[in-house]
């Protein structure tokens, strides 16, 4: 087995493995298994990878989530719904049939996104 074929394998029985990494949200309404990321977000904010960090109250969410089981299509600049908050999708990276989907939402800095 080639080393991508191992890799699309583990992404489902591992990453997105509802007892190890992966959490059920919502898109749209739709509910679905992806992989929240709050920690990569910050750090791309501290190395301005994307530069809002001017904006004090700008909240960011890097999500990972299979291409197969994004229930709706995923823009750059797009506005969707992400477990009932308004957000806007900042960029999609495809990566060997998983997608890095940034998402960003005005959001008071004092309070937690579940």
């Amino acid at each position: 087995m080639a080393l991508c074929d191992r890799f699309l394998k583990d992404n489902h029985k591992i990453f997105m493995n509802l007892e190890h990494f992966a959490e059920e949200h919502t898109w749209d309404g739709i509910p679905f298994t992806c992989v929240p990321d709050d920690t990569e977000a910050l750090k791309r904010k501290n190395n301005n990878v994307n530069d809002l960090s001017w904006d004090a109250d700008m909240v960011e969410k890097i999500i990972y989530v299979p291409e197969d089981s994004l229930p709706a299509r995923a823009q750059p600049n797009e506005e969707i719904i992400f477990d009932g908050v308004i957000m806007r999708v900042l960029d999609v990276i495809d990566a060997k049939g998983m997608k890095e989907i940034s998402l960003t939402t005005r959001w008071a800095k004092g309070v937690m996104m579940e």
